[in-house]
């Protein structure tokens, strides 16, 4: 059966062969701590000459993805919490798919800081800000008219609310979280119900951060995500109303 292909020699980036790497290793069934093939193998394997092959290698050690033992060989690591946040948005970056227990619990985290967020945002707001946010919603009731998919526009929507605040930290936080779900989230909002639903909530959102209503935008985001926890899961294949209620309870 036929793989990930070989790479035409010399013409892989790094980033490019660093994916391609991630790929085979997946395809293969490779496990935590298992010897991966040999440098010669490799380049063999992708087309690549082994300067080349080395600067990948030593990208994904970097990344904590595999380890060379002297004398020993290359082996893949344990990838659970010996690899940082930072590991996973890069490899997600580099090509590698995020599992669904990644996605999963990455969502977990996004709610608790979504939720303080929106309270934030209640509290600093400019008027700029809720130029860009009606602008979102503008441009998600646009694409909406036509019967597209507002994967774009939701995850803008969530940006902009998260400037709202004023914190950097968080921003970059909530960013890096969708950067993580983002090759799935087309098929979130394949259901043109589904982005029917996410706008009405939206506008809801923003009148409530427009009123700076802390307490009433604050129960708006939880519905709002309790949603999103349901929709995730049957994305995902898992019981939503099981999950919800587990997210919930982590809170």
């Amino acid at each position: 059966m036929q793989l990930t292909p070989p790479a035409t020699r010399e013409s892989t980036s790094r980033s490019e062969l660093v994916g391609k790497m991630l790929a085979f290793f997946k395809e293969r069934g490779y496990e935590s701590g298992e010897r991966l093939p040999s440098e010669r193998a490799l380049a063999e394997r992708f087309g690549v000459g082994r300067n080349a092959l080395r600067e990948a290698l030593s990208t994904l050690s970097a990344l904590r993805v595999i380890e060379s033992r002297p004398n020993s060989g290359i082996y893949l690591r344990r990838m659970s919490t010996d690899s940082s946040f930072e590991t996973i948005v890069l490899l997600t970056e580099m090509g590698s798919e995020p599992s669904m227990k990644e996605v999963k619990e990455t969502l977990e985290v996004r709610w608790a800081l979504e939720m303080r967020a929106v309270q934030l945002a209640c509290e600093r707001r400019t008027e700029g800000d809720l130029d860009s946010l009606a602008s979102v919603i503008d441009a998600t009731q646009a694409v909406l008219s036509n019967k597209g998919n507002i994967s774009v526009q939701d995850t803008a929507f969530h940006m902009a609310l998260a400037r709202c605040t004023h914190n950097e930290v968080l921003v970059r936080l909530l960013n890096s979280f969708y950067r993580i779900s983002e090759s799935r989230r087309f098929a979130l909002f394949a259901d043109p119900e589904r982005g029917e639903i996410s706008a009405v909530q939206h506008a809801k959102l923003y009148e409530a951060v427009k009123k700076r209503d802390v307490k009433k935008a604050t129960a708006l985001m939880e519905t709002h995500f309790a949603r999103a926890v349901e929709a995730w899961n049957e994305i995902l294949g898992e019981d939503p109303h099981a999950e919800a209620e587990r997210v919930g309870k982590t809170r």
